[in-house]
């Protein structure tokens, strides 16, 4: 007897907002479910990150109390009133885990509700979209009481958890199947694999016999271990358009992200996990892209960011291209790499700015040139950087379009000789004095498997626990956090523990901040905002603090207002077309 659902499909949970984006639309399950759809098979998705979400199961009367106290945390803060700070701060602990309490039974029933889907529907296979921290933990929990009240689902991670830690993902968990990469094409076999079986056990020697010698299975541009290619299951690079359903954009942020490529052309940072792809940068058709820029504005949706974590420039302009030729009105950000400005690099902004692109996000990591060669490996200079900003806002100005632009960069970083953390401060500031981007992403640095920067640690100067890894798996990483309340990680870099590395990345971001430049607004925020009216730096810390504010607070007051207003507007261009008129007309 075959069951109701093929296969179950789980977008992980956590107790509070991450980012100002986790409600947006989820597109990677919306792929597979479409892809295994047109394969005749039943597939559902659970998919709880919404607007709402963030106050579901907590009293609203305890809510209203959190925004208040956190708005005076925050208002006193900024005031340096240390001690008035300190009260609010005590003041707002016990309510905080009385929040935390009452969503932590809220995400518990969630799990109960999917125990019961899978027996109602008699569903063989779950695959579980996999995030890190809290989210981390919860997708843990939740598959320890499948295991135990379902104990013959086969229980299948997935997502950037995966690709970021590959085969740790099985510690202490009850994973029984990871995918690294492109799912679809395997879970077609599994599914194909469950109707021939009579139970989990025979399941498991065949999968292992005829699918993947490894529980993790790589697929795509990704590998773990060359040395295993039995490990390497190759899959078609096909690009599948997701269909949403009415479910699927209700109570959500109408912002679609595109699939325009996988990989990255220069692949060989030191700090990144993406190293772990065996093959550069591979596009896209640029015609799958224009029609799936068609099909999303069919469905009210008109705010897209590019999903690779690099859009060469001269393949963003055919994409342009396409989108004028089309008429089509849509806006849209993406991931770009500092570069020798030339005329055609010139041109190339000029005719993106022109087709749509109204943010970029840009990782130069750091000012200092010795230490992005010795320590980041990033091949670019700070001149690169510098020319290719200025390059984008000459461009925006020819074109009279905006087109904010976001820079990202890693500080404290490991130093070396004749270098030290003081060098690479000032030469961050004036990297930033130089150009003035719109917002600037400060991060701490981090370590993750299979990067140079693990591989080698003793030579970068990090030190690690033996159970690091699990840890920060795991680890809430919230850069809001005050640096006392920060949990041990068992890590330190060249001698700084993680509060005094913590430290030194609040006083870059401080310093930023007290430039009159907002600090940590992702892209497609700094796109969907200035859509919405919000044009000036006064707008972007506004929307800094509020958002913030709802963050700690665990409420989406503001950012449902905000969101409202982007998603009308966003209606709005879906149904015009670039001269303005309705597409019908």
């Amino acid at each position: 007897m075959q069951p109701k659902l093929d296969l179950l499909l789980v977008n992980s949970m956590a107790p509070r907002q991450r980012i100002a984006s986790d409600a947006a639309l989820e597109n990677s399950l919306a792929i597979l479910r479409t892809y295994l759809e047109d394969e005749d098979f039943r597939v559902e998705v659970i998919d709880e990150q919404r607007i709402s979400a963030t106050e579901a199961g907590v009293p609203k009367c305890l809510v209203k109390l959190l925004q208040l106290i956190v708005s005076m945390q925050m208002k006193t803060y900024r005031k340096s009133l240390k001690y008035i700070w300190l009260i609010f701060m005590l003041l707002g602990w016990p309510i905080q885990v009385l929040s935390m309490y009452y969503r932590a039974q809220y995400l518990s029933s969630k799990i109960n509700d999917i125990i019961r889907t899978i027996q109602e529907n008699d569903i063989h296979l779950l695959g579980i979209k996999v995030w890190y921290g809290d989210s981390f933990k919860w997708s843990k929990l939740l598959a320890t009481k499948i295991r135990s009240s379902c104990p013959e689902v086969i229980i299948i991670a997935g997502g950037p958890q995966v690709k970021v830690y590959g085969e740790h993902i099985f510690h202490e968990t009850d994973f029984d199947v990871a995918i690294m990469g492109p799912g679809e094409e395997i879970l077609k076999k599994m599914i194909v694999l469950d109707r021939k079986v009579d139970n989990k056990t025979e399941f498991l020697y065949r999968f292992h016999e005829e699918i993947s010698q490894s529980r993790l299975v790589q697929t795509g541009i990704y590998s773990n271990d060359e040395t295993e290619p039995a490990n390497q299951v190759q899959c078609s690079q096909q690009h599948i358009i997701p269909r949403y359903r009415p479910v699927d954009l209700q109570d959500k942020l109408l912002f679609h992200t595109l699939v325009d490529g996988v990989g990255c052309t220069w692949n060989k940072c030191n700090f990144c996990s993406h190293t772990r792809q065996v093959a550069s940068y591979q596009q896209r058709s640029v015609q799958d892209i224009v029609k799936e820029f068609q099909v999303m504005r069919e469905q009210g949706i008109a705010f897209f960011r590019f999903s690779s974590s690099e859009t060469p420039v001269e393949y963003g302009k055919k994409i342009a291209q396409a989108i004028l030729d089309q008429g089509i009105t849509v806006n849209y950000s993406m991931f770009v790499r500092a570069t020798k400005v030339t005329p055609a690099v010139y041109e190339a902004y000029c005719l993106l700015i022109q087709s749509g692109l109204r943010a970029v996000f840009m990782g130069g990591e750091t000012g200092h040139d010795l230490i992005n060669e010795k320590v980041m490996n990033k091949g670019i200079q700070k001149k690169d950087i510098v020319d290719t900003i200025n390059c984008i806002k000459l461009a925006a100005t020819e074109v009279g379009k905006s087109c904010r632009i976001g820079l990202s960069l890693i500080y404290p970083t490991p130093v070396i000789d004749g270098v030290t953390l003081q060098d690479v401060y000032a030469e961050n500031m004036r990297l930033i004095k130089e150009t003035l981007p719109d917002t600037v992403i400060v991060n701490p640095p981090g370590v993750f498997p299979k990067t140079s920067w693990m591989d080698n640690s003793s030579k970068f100067g990090f030190s690690m626990a033996p159970d690091f890894v699990y840890e920060l798996m795991q680890y809430e990483y919230s850069i809001y956090k005050p640096v006392e309340l920060w949990g041990k990680l068992g890590f330190s870099l060249q001698g700084h523990s993680l509060p005094e590395l913590m430290k030194e990345t609040g006083r870059l971001r401080t310093a930023i901040a007290d430039m009159g430049i907002p600090t940590d607004i992702s892209d497609e925020y700094l796109m969907m905002t200035e859509a919405i009216g919000y044009t000036t730096k006064s707008d972007l810390l506004k929307f800094k603090s509020d958002s913030l504010q709802d963050i700690m607070s665990g409420s989406n007051r503001y950012m449902r207002e905000v969101i409202e207003k982007i998603n009308s507007q966003g209606r709005n261009m879906a149904y015009r077309n670039t001269d303005g008129k309705p597409r019908n007309e």
